[in-house]
């Protein structure tokens, strides 16, 4: 595991414990590491959360992949029993390379 994954390993667990998130957790794309927040439905991802991402060097999946229309540059949907919020590891971005085998 590469020292940025551990560190978005690391910052999923910590956010996951701060108010106001359900869980936090890391995925990846087919070029990106992803962290994943939870929050109750309705409810936005904390400031303190996002602004930690942010100086962490996560930024919100919309506006990393310029997907207009999005009042939330992070927010992945509604479901029902929480919100998701997507944030791109900015600083390994398009490292991770996932290939289909036939």
């Amino acid at each position: 595991m590469s020292d940025r994954a551990q560190t978005a390993r690391e910052l999923a667990a910590d956010v996951a414990t701060h108010d106001g998130v359900r869980d936090a957790w890391t995925a990846k794309s087919f070029t990106d590491q992803l962290l994943v927040v939870e929050t109750a439905p309705g409810e936005p991802i904390p400031t303190a959360v996002r602004e930690r991402l942010t100086a962490d060097g996560f930024a919100g999946a919309d506006k990393v992949y310029d997907v207009d229309g999005a009042a939330d540059a992070a927010f992945a949907g509604q479901f029902e029993d929480c919100q998701r919020y997507r944030f791109v590891d900015t600083e390994s971005r398009g490292q991770h390379r996932s290939y289909v085998v036939e």
